[in-house]
């Protein structure tokens, strides 16, 4: 028996899946040198996957637990920085810049009493440092312990008078003490120092905007506009400052111009809206606040005021689904009651609408008590301006320029990341290999069969589309296909078939091919595999079609006979088939990451979370399986476990962690 004829049987019979991980010895100070200069250019993402060579090369190397800290750090990874930091201290007690950093990403965590733990250590150790007092400052600040802020901002200029950000906060602190005289010189001085910094000019602007200094404000931003012409915040605060001055036109000007750099900032589409419906242009003013609630489903200040163009506009069904939304999320909303009491009167619901004012005079009543003047409240309840203070939008104001290597600022789609199939790893143009080969994953039998098959062959899972032509992939199958069936191995061909099919997307053929191999071979677990997730693929396709084709059906009949609703597959048999897998081999971490993502579909969340957390027992390093968990546990609102997973599938490289990082783990 020739080797070949030894290694495909054994491969079909006997492959075991965990992906190979190096461990070659490495020069933990080379690794680290790189992952600091990886740093030093911005390439955040990259100076982990380095650093975390160096950790596994040196476990008590605190350095390259601090540099990984900053890495995450700069890109708003707060909790998976802090826990960097903490292991550095953990192995040298006395780095002062380990507690100052942890000290700013609890402040970012808003655990203000940590961050002041931690900056009172570090003054402990290094008492003439005065970054740290002036980060002490800010947290202060954010306690809005105004008086003491401006203490350690005077202590940290007494130590640098040459710190432009110093006095620029004291400024601020000044100003909420009401010192606006004292806030105005810090402001000054600051800018003095610091001629070319846009924020110093900025933020003057925002304390003269405040104190009613609006020819001045106006003046400030307009002059950050001639500095940087593509930053969004600057033309919202000046937008806000021609309103005061009752330039609506220049005001719309300056939000359409936010809204051309940053197209997902719905607190502008939100202001826009407001504008529009002063102005009575309330068909604009909806396509506005429809953005609104499309970025922001769960605020219910976009909810309640969809309602209220709606209900100007008379449509009176669609504002009280809006009226309705906005009372799920929260229910004790008074000004929801009542404009809904209003739209059902409309509606003719007189028994409704009853209801919806006896609710809301009942919340009044236990608020401002018995006594109140109801008419007087029910007015005051009716403006959604009252409940201004428990809405939050997602709105960051970031240009199209971002800073090079932060991507969490980049705009991108939150969706889970797909099953993983196994596949025939074409040979890929040089320019595009690095990107698919970070995302494959063998185990010593498969890494044993490619390296020693005489046909160059190579599978791998994967959970990416591998790139490759019908004419090079129905090639290769022949090829393949006809030597396989010379030794005699027919579920090897079929196997084969399958493969290529699954790849092409032909999912029909695939799972016919994947029936003839566990027709010759019962026990060939990744033909179930394979199998599996090629049907998934099939019925979820076919099933989205189906449904397109009955929404085109729906809008182009005049319609006297109602197309029929389909239900969504319910995946049984492709359950079977990863049931089947884990049977026979219930060590395959991929098994349990796929029927994770079939359990998504068919709403069994925790049953999904627990295969996630089977698959990450057994390969710790999946990072596709933490991602995935993540996106379910912020679904069912447990975002401090999410945000943990999030962390870790950035540390193992899902740079796309970060944005969901930024914007669900950093308020």
């Amino acid at each position: 028996m020739n080797r070949w004829q030894w290694v495909w049987p054994f491969f079909l019979f006997a492959l075991l899946a965990f992906p190979l991980r190096s461990g070659a010895q490495v020069k933990y100070s080379y690794f680290l040198r790189d992952g600091n200069s990886e740093i030093m250019q911005g390439k955040y993402v990259d100076a982990i996957n380095t650093l975390n060579v160096a950790i596994a090369a040196k476990q008590d190397g605190f350095e390259a637990y601090f540099l990984r800290g900053i890495a995450k750090f700069s890109l708003g990874d707060y909790r998976g920085a802090a826990n960097d930091f903490t292991k550095t201290l953990d192995i040298h007690n006395l780095y002062t810049r380990a507690y100052f950093y942890r000290g700013l990403c609890r402040d970012r965590l808003y655990d203000y009493a940590h961050a002041l733990s931690d900056y009172n250590k570090a003054l402990e150790i290094d008492p003439f440092n005065p970054e740290v007092f002036m980060a002490r400052g800010d947290t202060r600040i954010h306690l809005h312990d105004f008086k003491n802020a401006v203490s350690d901002y005077t202590e940290a200029l007494n130590l640098d008078n040459k710190k432009a950000a110093a006095y620029l906060n004291r400024g601020v602190a000044h100003h909420f003490l009401g010192h606006d005289a004292k806030a105005i010189n810090d402001m000054n001085e600051a800018i003095k120092l610091d001629y070319y910094n846009k924020d110093a000019w900025l933020k003057r602007g925002m304390i003269r905007y405040e104190i009613d200094s609006i020819n001045g404000a106006l003046s400030d931003f307009t002059h950050v506009v001639k500095m940087d012409s593509g930053y969004p915040l600057v033309y919202f605060q000046r937008a806000l400052t021609y309103l005061k001055l009752n330039d609506t036109i220049a005001a719309l000007h300056d939000y359409n111009k936010v809204l051309q750099l940053d197209s997902a900032n719905s607190l502008t589409y939100y202001n826009r809206a407001l504008l529009f419906s002063m102005q009575k242009k309330y068909d604009l003013a909806l396509q506005d606040m429809n953005k609104v609630v499309a970025l922001n489903p769960f605020n219910i200040y976009g909810r309640f005021n969809r309602g209220m163009i709606n209900f100007s506009l008379k449509n009176y069904a669609e504002a009280e689904k809006d009226f309705t939304k906005a009372l799920k999320i929260f229910p004790d909303f008074v000004g929801a009651y009542i404009n809904r009491a209003a739209v059902r009167e409309k509606l003719g619901k007189t028994k409704a609408a009853y209801s919806d004012k006896i609710t809301a005079e009942d919340i009044i009543k236990k608020v401002n008590g018995a006594g109140a003047n109801i008419a007087t409240l029910y007015n005051r309840y009716a403006d959604s301006a009252y409940f201004s203070k428990i809405m939050e939008f997602e709105a960051d104001f970031v240009s199209g320029e971002t800073k090079r290597g932060r991507i969490q600022f980049d705009r991108v789609k939150i969706e889970p990341k797909p099953d993983f199939f196994i596949v025939n790893t074409f040979r890929l143009p040089d320019s595009v290999t690095e990107r698919y080969r970070k995302t494959e994953y063998f185990d010593e039998k498969l890494t044993q069969f490619n390296t020693g098959n005489p046909l160059g062959i190579k599978l791998a899972f994967t959970t990416r589309q591998w790139p490759v032509s019908d004419d090079k992939a129905f090639g290769e199958l022949q090829r393949i296909d006809s030597s396989i069936l010379i030794l005699g191995d027919t579920a090897g061909s079929w196997f084969m078939r399958g493969v290529i099919n699954s790849m092409l997307q032909n999912y029909s053929i695939a799972i016919a091919s994947y029936d003839s191999v566990i027709k010759y071979n019962p026990g060939f677990l990744y033909a179930y595999f394979n199998r599996a997730a090629s049907r998934v693929e099939r019925d979820e396709f076919v099933y989205s079609d189906q449904q397109y084709q009955n929404t085109i059906t729906i809008s182009m009949t005049s319609g006297s006979q109602p197309v029929k609703k389909l239900p969504p597959p319910n995946h049984r048999k492709s359950l079977q088939d990863y049931t089947r897998v884990i049977a026979l081999y219930p060590g395959l971490p991929f098994t349990y990451y796929n029927r994770a993502n079939l359990k998504i579909l068919i709403k069994d969340y925790q049953g999904a979370i627990n295969d996630y957390s089977k698959a990450i027992q057994i390969e710790p390093a999946m990072a596709e399986a933490y991602f995935n968990r993540a996106l379910t546990l912020l679904y069912l609102r447990e975002d401090k476990l999410a945000c943990k997973d999030l962390s870790k599938a950035g540390e193992l490289g899902l740079k796309e962690s970060y944005n969901i990082i930024k914007r669900y783990c950093s308020k």
